[in-house]
């Protein structure tokens, strides 16, 4: 009887020990995602239902950051060109979900998902990047003139802890979200971007 009830904390233990946590990956309450009217207008307004995607990224608390990008009057720079590159140079970061803007014009509804390497109840890091357009991966605003993008601040979350009886409830980040603003991007990002581009075009062509 003994070694059958330590089989079973053995096997159940380590369940435990690694249940990821869980949260609503959904804004319900101030936080938004808006954006600027045109180019030439500052007045914010609420994103459109299918006018945009956001994607969650998350870490543990206290890791490290190098931001994906960041804010500038009227509009947004990104200091990576690829998400490989940005998860390359961010151990410990996760690119977790997308989704659009749904159902009603400046919030979005992804629904519950598990963050990776984050156990149920612990603290998580988090942030989310929006962009405008039908695009549903993150490279593809980046080299894509006319896509207007930003990102929100980094902010933390408890996780709901699926492995408790009954089950903990996953934690809404509505809770937490503070809102995001998309403007243009900066013009030198295109540049850059067209470089590399280029650059790889000509070593294809010697090889």
């Amino acid at each position: 009887m003994k070694e059958a009830f330590a089989l079973v904390v053995l096997i159940v233990t380590p369940s435990i020990i690694f249940a990821q946590g869980t949260v609503g990956f959904i804004n319900y309450t101030a936080g938004l995602v808006r954006q600027w009217t045109s180019p030439s207008d500052p007045t914010l307004i609420s994103v459109p239902v299918s006018g945009a995607h956001v994607e969650l990224f998350t870490a543990p608390n206290d890791t490290s950051l190098t931001p994906i990008g960041g804010p500038y009057v009227g509009g947004f720079y990104w200091n990576f060109s690829t998400l490989a590159g940005f998860l390359a140079a961010n151990p410990g970061w996760s690119d977790i979900a997308t989704t659009g803007i749904q159902p009603v014009a400046g919030r979005f509804n992804g629904g519950i998902v598990s963050l990776l390497g984050i156990p149920g109840g612990a603290t998580a890091e988090y942030f989310i990047l929006g962009w405008t357009g039908t695009a549903t991966t993150f490279d593809a605003p980046i080299l894509t003139p006319g896509t207007w993008c930003g990102s929100s601040p980094l902010l933390t979350t408890l996780t709901g802890n699926p492995s408790t009886t009954p089950q903990g409830t996953p934690i809404p980040l509505s809770a937490t979200f503070t809102g995001l603003i998309l403007g243009t991007p900066e013009p030198s990002t295109f540049a850059l971007a067209g470089l590399g581009l280029a650059a790889l075009l000509v070593l294809r062509r010697r090889r």
